[in-house]
């Protein structure tokens, strides 16, 4: 006869490694799919660049410095990015399963229950650390549940289709811009400002930026049939020179709201949105005139960390 205490232990043993092996595969994740170093660093810049510049269109803020409460955005934003990173996985496991084999959910590695248990379990703890700013947990919250509407429509029923790259990134465009609404509030949070129009002049300065990056990621010269770039849609041409448009027109979006040719304390500091586009122009040279085979890596990894670096230089210098 089975001792009841006996079969309670051995129940709960087999728990216990079901989820230590939850967590070491999703080490294995992290390792794979989201390396920590170059994930936290750009997680980081992302919370306080495009606060600082939140702070530097603003018309009342005044001394403006990353205080607590940015560290607390950058802490979400880096795990967000991360729950980013898993729903993507997911979206696209048919695709990775044939052209990126190595990646950790492709090759079984980590499996998709244990990605659901992250997403679950990430969005829980975020909500939980935002508590005391009702209208960022609200913008988290909407965040979270849209995303659960793009995973269970790409699983459930295929859509959008994975060649639609075009419509993909117009789906999943909310995403970045509940984010950076949640930035804002935490901005208004921490310095007790009222919401200003200046916010719809900064999201269209980060998002056109992000459509660079989203763009110079995924341009080769000579994609394979099915690969995911917008170099089947548009050609190598027009996607080289959308990828350049779209960094030049951040640039412009932010000059006209920052107004740096004005005089006035620390107006100057606005000319340095320029300097990101140095990089973008460089890479398409390389790109262009120097015949490599896709976009250079070091100007995709490195475009958004300086124009966030920048935008934190700007907040800090027009507000001193």
């Amino acid at each position: 006869m089975v001792d009841p205490s006996e079969a309670v232990g051995a129940a709960e043993a087999v728990e216990a490694v079901g989820a230590v092996g939850v967590i070491r595969r999703l080490g294995l994740f992290v390792r794979g799919s989201f390396p920590l170093p170059l994930s936290v660093v750009f997680g980081a810049l992302w919370a306080v660049g495009v606060t600082g510049l939140y702070a530097a269109v603003h018309p009342h803020a005044q001394h403006w410095r990353p205080g607590w409460g940015t560290v607390l955005a950058a802490v979400t934003v880096v795990v967000d990015l991360l729950l980013l990173r898993a729903a993507d996985d997911l979206r696209d496991l048919p695709y990775d399963r044939r052209h990126n084999p190595g990646r950790p959910l492709a090759r079984g590695a980590v499996l998709p229950r244990d990605l659901v248990v992250l997403l679950g379990v990430g969005a829980a703890v975020l909500l939980l650390l935002n508590t005391g700013n009702r209208p960022a947990q609200l913008l988290l919250a909407a965040q979270f549940g849209y995303l659960v509407l793009l995973v269970g429509a790409e699983l459930r029923f295929g859509w959008p289709p994975g060649d639609a790259v075009v419509l993909s990134v117009l789906l999943s465009a909310p995403v970045q811009i509940l984010l950076n609404l949640y930035l804002y509030a935490v901005f208004l949070g921490d310095t007790g400002l009222s919401a200003d129009r200046h916010v719809l002049a900064v999201l269209a300065v980060v998002m056109l930026a992000a459509t660079h990056h989203e763009l110079a990621r995924k341009l080769v010269r000579a994609p394979g049939e099915r690969e995911r770039t917008y170099v089947h849609a548009f050609g190598v041409r027009a996607t080289t020179a959308l990828a350049v448009g779209f960094a030049v027109a951040s640039a412009v979006a932010a000059l006209a709201v920052l107004r740096p040719w004005e005089a006035g304390a620390g107006a100057a500091w606005g000319w340095l949105v320029v300097l990101p586009v140095a990089v973008v122009l460089r890479a398409a040279w390389s790109f262009v005139r120097g015949g490599a085979p896709r976009w250079p890596l070091r100007a995709v990894v490195g475009y958004l960390p300086a124009a966030f670096t920048c935008y934190l230089l700007i907040g800090m210098g027009v507000t001193a």
